[in-house]
């Protein structure tokens, strides 16, 4: 029988999961042990997860047995303890992000191994699941919201609580947009990459809003033939990134660009790369969190404020971990039921042992 091993999130506000109660009951008819540490925060109760056969515990995935896969979603908390388990989760590390070898020497010293969902693929290519519509979604949602509160105060934007579903979302930034007396369509936002996954998310919320909002969708046409930094980009209140970022680009924004800024006043940068040497949007350089959303952007302009969250879609965390789950189920059901791994699996784990070789760690 194999073991899968559903750990807490240690990132702060994460409620979302990778595997739902609908999930466990299929993989426990299968044969697989599922086991879940016990946990409040989650969109799904433990009992939830009790009833569809998980096997509720205390301990911590540390002591599971060695040949238990790890899941969850968001990285390990720092720390120097080597990692001896095969661990699931979004890594942050295999696109030269800062504290990458750190992470990655952890595991060389305890002989574990990432499989990293950013980089879990198809036989054509593509991700075989992303919340990047989710994260489009929650960004331009954000993003208006920090519109509506940033023209009427000074002071910081308050701390996020997840939404209890999308009408919930959708009616707080109508309230906003009202309340701030951009509701009739003066408010206009530029979306970069707006045809991709994120940027579908970002559209279909601004088109399920009451409010009157008027969007420039951008994708890599308008990108291409335009200068860099974008000035385009000074035109509108809001400017949502939903470019995943493959390859060193151009920059977008930089600091000199906002120095001419008379009219922008968030940039919801959904793709978040601020710790890479790549980063488009060069006037930030941390994530932003649920405690924090919004961070003032450098630049001698009129002000400008970022957010940077890196798990937007824990703020609609019922929706976004359904679609997800459902996704990446057949490809984590082969993995845990198969005894030859797929080519989803083993690019993975080559993946995993190229990024050791690249930081002299093998």
């Amino acid at each position: 029988m194999k073991n899968l091993w559903l750990r807490k999130e240690d990132k702060t506000g994460e409620r979302r999961v990778p595997i739902t109660p609908a999930e466990v009951i299929r993989l426990v008819q299968a044969g697989v042990r599922v086991t879940v540490e016990r946990c409040s925060d989650r969109c799904y109760t433990d009992a939830d997860y009790a009833a569809a056969g998980a096997v509720l515990t205390d301990a911590v995935w540390q002591q599971a047995p060695l040949d238990t896969i790890v899941i969850a979603l968001k990285e390990l908390a720092d720390s120097d303890e080597p990692v001896a388990h095969t661990q699931i989760h979004f890594s942050h590390t295999f696109k030269n992000q800062e504290g990458a070898m750190d992470t990655l020497a952890r595991y060389a010293r305890g002989g574990g191994a990432i499989l990293d969902l950013e980089f879990l693929f198809d036989t054509q290519g593509r991700r075989v699941a992303a919340f990047g519509y989710w994260a489009g979604y929650v960004g331009a949602a954000l993003g208006l919201l920090g519109v509506a509160h940033y023209s009427r105060k000074s002071i910081d934007f308050p701390a996020l609580q997840p939404f209890s579903d999308q009408d919930t979302l959708l009616n707080a930034v109508d309230t906003a947009l009202r309340d701030s007396g951009w509701a009739d369509g003066s408010l206009s936002v530029l979306i970069m990459g707006a045809l991709g996954r994120c940027g579908s998310g970002a559209r279909d919320l601004i088109a399920s809003l009451k409010s009157e909002v008027r969007v420039t969708p951008w994708d890599l046409p308008e990108f291409t033939a335009a200068d860099k930094p974008i000035r385009e980009s000074l035109a509108h209140e809001l400017f949502v990134n939903c470019v995943y970022l493959r390859e060193p680009i151009a920059p977008m924004i930089d600091a000199d660009l906002l120095s001419d800024n008379g009219r922008l006043k968030i940039i919801s940068d959904v793709s978040c790369d601020p710790t890479s040497a790549d980063n488009p949007i060069r006037v930030y350089d941390a994530i932003t969190h649920l405690h924090a959303p919004f961070v003032r952007a450098r630049g001698e302009g009129q002000a400008v404020y970022v957010q940077a969250i890196d798990h937007l879609p824990t703020l609609l965390p019922r929706e976004s971990s359904q679609e997800y789950a459902a996704a990446l189920f057949p490809y984590l059901f082969d993995f845990m039921t198969s005894d030859v791994p797929s080519p989803t699996w083993v690019e993975a784990r080559q993946r995993f042992e190229q990024a050791l070789v690249s930081y002299g760690l093998r």
